[in-house]
């Protein structure tokens, strides 16, 4: 799942029922990645104009809790997902979660949300906060006190849509205060509804993806290498000619008069819009590391792992001798395959699968599995070798490369009770917008640490942003 404003994808989620073992809704497969929104059921979340209490709550988190005793770690759970899901999830790693109203201990743990490197940002699902008891105050737009920020985020099959609200977010014993969040309107409590450019202008679908069915989790906190959603062209876009904030190149965010059901672009500053968590920790705040077991090429039922904060912060989480993968100023690096010269590869969490252009028969759809086509379906076993090199913040190649070795089984093959592979891949599509990629998802950390370092923070002796394992 990788986004930022420029990058117009949603990329691989995947239920088993639409993974070789029933039907699948995935929020469509995306149009230049082999991966599939995951699809579920149910809702969970509330937005932050209409929870039901301000008591301290919390939502239940048994299988995905924070169950860490140092203060920078936190556990991580590969498995059937929320309650919402149905079992139906497949490769998707999730973490628990505290929001609280800012400066108090009123605050709700919401469980199951996707830890995915991919994206920047906490979005939770409104139906989630009311579940867990939890109200928080929408954001006023600060040029007009009758109006509240609420985001658009578009994606190649779908969009995602509600406001902005300002929460203090803890996982173990880290601290992220009044940290813009977004709030997913699953379930119609915020007074704006989706304006029509969010659907004509921003996004290529009029799907929503506003669901626990669409994510297969609660929520997604987004820990990639950037600290904020948009940057500069969201804080600076009233400036532009000749449309200003109204383009594709430019805003993600609206102010909304919900006693109207109005809404416009507006432009945000940096430290408004909805940030990277990590990034305002006290001390451990230039990355992550996300660390799964190791487990066999046919899969296995769920698998487990921690999510470190900070890159040589602490004792625990020093670079060692961890080879850097240096990235440029969109978090890519170079991937060669097969001859193939891959110059906006990246690695992802939150893609549950390896997805890279090749000639390895794909998976035919079935009525049962519309979606089986985002994966690959080998005869049996192979052994693919792929070599990754880092770029300089401007693009270019530099630096030494480094082969890896990995797995594809057929989708076919996974048995449907297992909810971790390390051997799942699909296809990739090169777009004119994205170029041509191997996204290194899921499947590429387990067994691994695989560190995220955030742009201009430095992390052991390099400046991020930047990939090491």
């Amino acid at each position: 799942m990788r986004h930022r404003l420029q990058w117009v994808v949603w990329l691989g989620l995947c239920v088993l029922a639409g993974c070789g073992g029933g039907g699948s809704n995935t929020a469509g497969s995306s149009s230049s990645s082999g991966g599939s929104t995951s699809s579920g059921s149910g809702s969970s979340g509330s937005s932050s104009s209409s929870s039901s209490s301000g008591s301290s709550s919390s939502s239940s988190s048994s299988s995905s809790s924070s169950g860490s005793t140092t203060a920078n770690v936190v556990s991580v759970v590969v498995d059937g997902g929320p309650a919402a899901a149905n079992g139906g999830t497949l490769n998707i790693p999730y973490v628990s979660v505290t929001l609280c109203q800012p400066g108090t201990t009123t605050c709700a743990t919401i469980d199951h949300v996707l830890v995915d490197t991919g994206s920047v940002g906490l979005r939770v699902m409104a139906s989630a906060l009311s579940a867990a008891g939890l109200s928080l105050t929408n954001t006023s737009d600060p040029a007009l006190s009758t109006n509240t920020i609420a985001e658009c985020l578009p994606f190649a099959d779908g969009y995602t849509w509600g406001p902005i609200a300002s929460a203090d977010v803890s996982m173990g014993g880290e601290l992220a205060a009044s940290v813009s969040v977004n709030i997913l309107d699953d379930n119609g409590s915020y007074g704006a509804t989706v304006p029509n450019s969010c659907t004509t202008v921003l996004s290529q679908s009029t799907t929503s993806l506003n669901s626990v069915s669409s994510f297969d989790a609660n929520g997604v906190l987004g820990v990639g290498i950037f600290d904020q959603d948009c940057g500069t062209s969201c804080a600076t876009c009233a400036s532009f000619t000749p449309n200003g904030c109204a383009t594709t190149n430019s805003d993600l965010y609206y102010s909304c008069n919900t006693a109207t059901n109005s809404c416009a672009f507006t432009q945000v500053s940096e430290t408004a819009q909805v940030r990277n968590p990590v990034a305002l920790f006290a001390t451990d705040n230039n990355g992550v590391i996300l660390a799964l077991q190791s487990i066999p090429t046919a899969g296995q039922t769920t698998a487990s792992g921690t999510l470190t904060f900070g890159i040589g912060t602490e004792a625990n989480n020093g670079l060692g001798s961890a080879f850097v993968l240096t990235a440029d100023s969109n978090g890519d690096f170079t991937t060669t395959y097969n001859s193939q010269t891959l110059d906006a590869s990246f690695i992802d969490s939150g893609s549950n699968g390896l997805y890279f252009p090749s000639s390895i028969t794909a998976c035919t759809n079935t009525q049962s599995n519309p979606y089986a086509s985002d994966f690959y379906c080998p005869a049996s076993t192979l052994a693919e070798t792929a070599t990754q090199t880092g770029h300089d913040i401007s693009g270019i190649a530099t630096g030494s490369a480094n082969p890896i070795d990995f797995d594809v089984v057929s989708l076919n093959s996974i048995n449907g009770t297992f909810y971790a592979s390390d051997a799942l891949a699909g296809p990739a599509t090169t777009t004119s917008s994205q170029g041509a990629y191997f996204d290194w998802g899921l499947p590429f950390f387990y067994g691994r640490k695989v560190f995220t370092a955030i742009e201009g923070k430095t992390a052991g002796t390099t400046t991020g942003p930047f990939f090491a394992y």
